[in-house]
């Protein structure tokens, strides 16, 4: 019995030896499939990985009034090499030449680093060695030219990857106002028209090398992407680059922190020029935010227009009633408002106060009159639309802010602080669209940036120019108005940059910061139009935060970017045909939708616009009126002399600038 035990015993303990023996080897077989060959099994995993993966549209470009690429979408390539695919006998037949040809195009290596490199990454088995990266097209069939590689995917290992890369043409001058759309960020043209640029993407079968790096595949069933439509804007870089130089000089000449200048088309309320700069943490200036759609402030005397408008189209006053400005100090429960001159100006009218920009006068004249009901001043603003946002397709824009009398801020000072620019505050955008409405005898139109969508020569959206007051205040009221701004420039607080070769009209603004703490921060600003007897271009420039010493009120910092921006559209720009008035120039802007509508245009015997056509169509549709047509260039039309609205008896030639 004891021995049976004992065979037992052996048994068991052989069988557990056996067992453990086994089990030892597993574990081992584990370690080593994990550690060992682990890497190149989850490679080969990955690899068989093949997935519908999508295709990026082609994003369209951004293009100026004047022709010019603002934002273009430029397809960069990354080339790497699966060098298992290559026949052994071409690998080392032709490697040694390869190498010298990257060695040329990626000097990184020498040719004999590169020739060690592919062999060692070939010896290893690697199927996705990078070989350039960002190449352009150019470089790209340079490449497709090199030994091995001119066998393309299947026989000489070549692997294309292509990107889309947005570029931004201009300088950042312009980087605001065209914007961005990236990582759910949007600003700017590229946010609020994204639908129209981004395109459709396409789709098609891809293999997986590594990561997320994935190798396209012969697919039948594969979807092409749709590229993007084509935006052409109203900015025109010659009048831009004429804003943003001036800009910039009276900012670094003040030492100012920011400002901005937006140049509009009266009529049309096209927009030709918007700078924005900003001085960085490096003390450069740069485009850090578009102040003129994003920055709503107190604006200072400029506000006085609305205040005369006021007072005018209500009946309350005339342009010749007469005020005592004092001693140019007026106080209205227990705050003080003063004149910039000490001793003020005596007894003057509503015109001389506006001229010289009396604080006193002004605000003593709407006090007198609104002051037990100054809703009716309130409720003015906000008939005219005043207190609405201008609607211009750029994102970002920030509401005006017109204080009622029913609000639980207001205070019996209220009111006579907001007639004369503080309490309620505007973008400059905002204040420069009602300067140009009594530009544009009291027709108030919207802002546009845009004028139309194009997809390869089709006009997809042509922008009609939208009014959005017919009638601000009457016709009587209107000249008025413009009789003040002329004559604050010629006679008043703007007679610095009075020049009677190109007269303009306007009105300074000079409006304290933080007034409440008792500092030195100001904001300098301009706003008005030129010339002054036929309004072409409205414009506005409001520069944040002078050095005090060297200067702030607005016609000294301000005003010479206005006037600087005057002199130099003239001295550029072939004027507008002055037969036409502000609602026949809006007709010859808008009768340019579809071919359709072209006659209408020449119905009313004036040239319409053929910016963004191609050759061909515009050729077609002048020489149909019997036109003589010359062409300059190729591509669409960026330009035309003679200029829209010119009669067509003027026109027996049309010459057309192509890009």
């Amino acid at each position: 019995m004891s021995i049976e035990i004992g065979q037992i015993k052996k048994r068991i303990t052989w069988i557990s030896a056996v067992v453990y023996a086994f089990f030892l080897i597993i574990l081992a077989r584990l370690f080593y499939v994990a550690l060992v060959m682990g890497p190149e099994l989850r490679a080969q995993s990955q690899e068989r990985v093949i997935e519908r993966r999508p295709i990026e549209a082609k994003r369209g470009d951004i293009y100026s009034a004047d022709g010019k690429t603002l934002a273009t979408t430029k397809p960069v390539y990354n080339i790497h090499f699966d060098a298992l695919t290559v026949d052994p006998t071409v690998f080392n037949g032709e490697v040694a030449e390869l190498s010298e040809k990257l060695a040329i195009l990626n000097p990184k290596r020498n040719a004999a680093q590169w020739e060690r490199y592919l062999r060692s990454e070939r010896d290893k088995k690697h199927r996705y060695i990078p070989l350039a990266a960002d190449l352009n097209y150019s470089q790209l069939q340079r490449i497709k030219t090199y030994p091995i590689l001119s066998r393309g995917t299947f026989q000489g290992g070549l692997i294309i990857q292509e990107k889309l890369e947005r570029i931004q043409m201009a300088t950042d001058v312009r980087s605001r106002t065209i914007g961005r759309d990236k990582d759910g960020a949007q600003a700017g043209l590229e946010g609020y028209y994204s639908n129209y640029l981004q395109g459709k993407p396409g789709n098609r079968l891809m293999q997986r090398i590594t990561g997320n790096d994935w190798k396209p595949l012969d697919d039948p069933q594969a979807i092409e992407p749709v590229d993007g439509f084509d935006l052409f804007t109203t900015i025109d870089t010659r009048i831009q680059d004429v804003a943003q130089q001036s800009l910039l000089t009276q900012l670094k000449k003040y030492d100012a922190d920011h400002g901005t200048a937006v140049v509009m088309e009266v009529a049309t309320g096209r927009i030709v020029a918007m700078a924005n700069l900003g001085r960085n943490a490096d003390s450069v200036y740069s485009e850090l935010r578009n102040y003129a759609v994003w920055e709503r402030t107190e604006p200072g005397s400029t506000i006085k227009l609305l205040s005369a408008m006021a007072l005018l189209e209500t009946g309350v006053a005339d342009t010749s009633d007469k005020v005592n400005t004092e001693n140019g100090v007026i106080t209205i429960y227990g705050e003080k408002v003063r004149d910039s001159r000490k001793g003020g100006y005596g007894t003057i009218s509503l015109r001389k106060a506006f001229e010289v920009s009396s604080n006193t006068g002004i605000v003593k004249l709407v006090q007198q009159h609104f002051e037990k009901n100054p809703e009716d001043y309130v409720d003015f603003l906000y008939t005219r639309g005043f207190h609405e946002t201008t609607g211009i397709t750029i994102k970002g824009e920030s509401a005006p802010n017109i204080p009622k009398p029913k609000d639980d801020r207001w205070s019996k000072i209220s009111l006579p602080w907001m007639a004369y620019g503080y309490g309620v505050e505007f973008t400059p955008l905002q204040l420069l669209t009602i300067y140009n409405a009594v530009a544009n005898n009291g027709i108030m139109v919207k802002p546009q940036i845009v004028e139309r969508i194009m997809d390869h020569g089709r006009i997809v959206e042509d922008f009609e120019t939208a009014i959005l007051n017919p009638a601000i205040c009457s016709q009587d009221v209107v000249k008025k108005l413009q009789a003040l701004l002329k004559g604050a420039v010629e006679l008043g607080t703007a007679k610095n940059i009075y020049d009677e070769r190109i007269p303009v009209a306007g009105k300074t603004g000079t409006c304290q910061l933080n007034y409440w703490r008792g500092g030195k921060d100001y904001q300098s600003s301009f706003a008005g139009y030129f010339p002054a007897n036929d309004p072409k271009y409205s414009c506005i420039v409001v520069i944040n935060k002078p050095d005090y010493y060297k200067g702030y009120y607005g016609n000294i910092v301000a005003g010479p970017v206005f006037k600087a921006i005057a002199d130099e559209v003239y001295s550029q720009l072939p004027e507008t045909p002055s037969t036409l008035n502000s609602k026949e120039l809006i007709a010859a802007r808008t009768i340019t939708v579809g071919e359709e509508r072209f006659e209408q245009a020449f119905q009313k015997n004036f040239l319409p616009s053929f910016n963004g056509l191609d050759a061909r169509t515009a050729a077609r549709i002048l020489e149909g009126q019997g036109l003589t047509v010359t062409l300059v260039g190729t591509g669409r039309v960026v330009r035309q002399e003679p200029a829209l609205g010119t009669p067509l008896h003027k026109c027996s030639t049309v010459k057309l600038v192509l890009r």
